[in-house]
């Protein structure tokens, strides 16, 4: 089976070395020009691992470049996986692999559906979330499900972690899916995310911590927004201050901050303080 991968963040790069692992072979891996990967949040060079694995790599910020393009015809893939790819795949190359497009995103489809989906879950305080494995469309988030894993949001997790479970929940499912998918035996299921709104796109300047809401909101907006993200943030004395950890309460330590809550005090406990 003649594979394509596209992704440029780390839970692509740990779903890419699954692969290579259990002992499929990825013709083409497809990733972003390391110069042009500054905006993107938790960037990683793919290409000592694959070449260590003998793929070609090629550079694109979109796909459909002409490079990406002239590429994948010769080629001639049976399947192309994207993982941590911000972009939508073009109608040209989805239509060429045999065995479809493949894709995940980080919730429980339906639900989340569009940008930042761990981020949103977290912000918006849910126990519980999961990685979608699905087929990929023209459309957003959109296309027939092949299988869903779930596992819980603690209160110990954070944007990192999360996709620390979300990477290991993918690799577990392409062990069972790719033979299904090799044999033409998968079972598509119907995906409703078409009439369900698609969460937007973050920036950095929306991390603006609002101390007037409860501490439980303050906590959960911190740790949503932590490494690799640019970091929540406030302003004081003229100085912009990005906090990196927060715990509910008074903690003691050295160079903790402490902020009045809505209900409380909430302990800023790693920050960064930046002359504006």
């Amino acid at each position: 089976m003649k594979i394509v991968f596209v992704g440029c963040v780390e839970i692509g790069y740990t779903v890419l070395e699954s692969i290579y692992q259990q002992g499929w072979s990825v013709d083409l891996v497809i990733t972003l020009p390391v110069a042009s990967s500054g905006k993107t949040s938790g960037f990683i060079d793919f290409h000592p691992l694959a070449e260590m694995y003998h793929s070609k790599v090629i550079e694109s910020i979109d796909l459909k470049s002409t490079e990406c393009r002239q590429e994948l015809k010769q080629l001639e893939p049976d399947l192309l996986i994207c993982c941590g790819w911000q972009r939508l795949i073009p109608d040209e190359v989805l239509e060429l692999p045999i065995k479809g497009c493949i894709g995940f995103h980080s919730s429980l489809l339906p639900k989340y559906r569009g940008r930042a989906p761990v981020n949103w879950a977290i912000i918006l305080g849910e126990k519980e979330t999961g990685v979608t494995l699905f087929y990929l469309n023209s459309m957003a988030d959109t296309g027939d499900i092949i299988t869903q894993k779930s596992f819980p949001i603690t209160l110990e997790d954070d944007c990192h972690t999360i996709y620390k479970k979300s990477a290991n929940a993918c690799c577990q499912m392409l062990v069972n899916q790719l033979p299904l998918i090799e044999h033409n035996a998968v079972k598509r299921i119907h995906n409703p995310s078409a009439s369900y709104p698609a969460y937007p796109k973050r920036t950095a300047e929306q991390g603006l911590i609002d101390f007037q809401r409860p501490s439980l909101d303050v906590f959960n907006w911190i740790r949503a927004l932590t490494k690799p993200y640019p970091g929540a943030f406030y302003y004081e004395d003229g100085k912009k201050i990005v906090v990196w950890n927060s715990k509910m309460g008074i903690v003691s330590g050295q160079n903790v901050i402490f902020k009045n809550t809505l209900d409380g005090v909430i302990s800023l406990i790693d920050v960064e303080i930046h002359n504006e």
